[in-house]
């Protein structure tokens, strides 16, 4: 496994970030965020930004940590450096905890979304869940506190997160456009 991070000195939102990075593949880096907990949709094109606390996590598990110089070199040295790829989503819906997203707007971009919605109708209502847009894809995204779902079927990928450092994860429903 060669999954990167550098230090956590990127200061945003009150947090410090850190950059989590493969120099192997971005199959193995994304499989490595699932299992801190981290949204699919946080994937920057090349890496995973993470907060000091999903650092450690990402130690913990065997993430070798790098200068941040050395660490973009060994991401180009693989072939894997993409600046300029970041995927610019645009939230199109929101739900609280207890309220359930609108599914119109999903059903207009990729009509079989809304029904894979209704038939999670359920989870949508004990999550706190959103739905984003870009130019390719149509993603569902519930945050919960239980992993109450199972045999999802319908979306071109479903994404489950492992336990974030809060206790919740994400599960994500991404729909081809």
């Amino acid at each position: 496994m060669t999954v990167l991070v550098d230090a956590a000195v990127w200061e945003w939102r009150g947090a410090k970030w850190a950059h989590l990075v493969s120099d192997e593949s971005y199959d193995e880096l994304h499989e490595f965020a699932r299992r801190i907990g981290k949204r699919r949709l946080g994937f920057q094109g090349d890496h995973y930004d993470i907060e000091a606390v999903d650092r450690r996590r990402a130690i913990d598990l065997g993430a070798e940590v790098l200068d941040s110089r050395v660490l973009v070199r060994r991401l180009r040295g693989a072939g894997l450096r993409r600046r300029n790829h970041k995927p610019t989503w645009q939230r199109i819906g929101l739900a609280e905890r207890g309220l359930v997203l609108d599914p119109s707007p999903l059903r207009d971009l990729v009509p079989r979304s809304s029904d894979v919605l209704t038939a999670l109708g359920y989870i949508d209502q004990v999550a706190h869940t959103s739905a984003y847009v870009d130019e390719c894809q149509l993603v569902i995204l519930f945050d919960l506190q239980d992993e109450l779902v199972s045999g999802i079927e319908g979306a071109d990928l479903v994404w489950r997160g492992e336990p974030r450092a809060d206790g919740e994860r994400s599960i994500e429903l991404f729909f081809s456009r």
